[in-house]
């Protein structure tokens, strides 16, 4: 018998078996930061338009509006956000003014809009009160 026979080709190769992949791990979020659903008067500037709406939920990153109207997609709005209490602006909390762009928006029945705003830049300040204002949102 030859060293050779026996040890000839065998056919093509078994493709490598790739391992399932991982369920995603608990708790984990899809979102760069947390939401929390809280409502606040928002007052939107849209180019020479300016007209309030409802906040429907604000993270760190962006906040979720209802509003009585469309927003352009990717358009660039001014946001003033402040606290209402018995339908009075609370003064003795600051109104967190960031500007912002348009991530979505739908209609959700006639009439009514939800849209989602990503925050621009928002200076070391701002950032200071959002996150203590969510912090204390966070308690409630």
């Amino acid at each position: 018998m030859s060293e050779n026979q026996g040890t000839g080709p065998r056919g093509p190769a078994a493709p490598p078996r790739r391992p399932p992949p991982l369920p995603p791990a608990a708790g984990v979020q899809r979102r760069q930061h947390a939401r929390f659903d809280v409502k606040l008067s928002a007052e939107l500037t849209v180019g020479d338009e300016v007209f309030t709406a409802t906040t429907r939920d604000i993270s760190e990153g962006g906040v979720g509006l209802d509003l009585d109207r469309s927003l352009p997609e990717g358009g660039e709005l001014g946001i003033n956000l402040f606290l209402v209490v018995d339908d009075v602006e609370d003064e003795r909390t600051p109104t967190l003014k960031v500007r912002g762009f348009v991530a979505w928006c739908a209609e959700r029945d006639e009439g009514e809009w939800a849209a989602g705003i990503r925050f621009a830049e928002v200076a070391a300040n701002q950032k200071q009160w959002l996150k203590q204002f969510l912090e204390y949102v966070a308690k409630q």
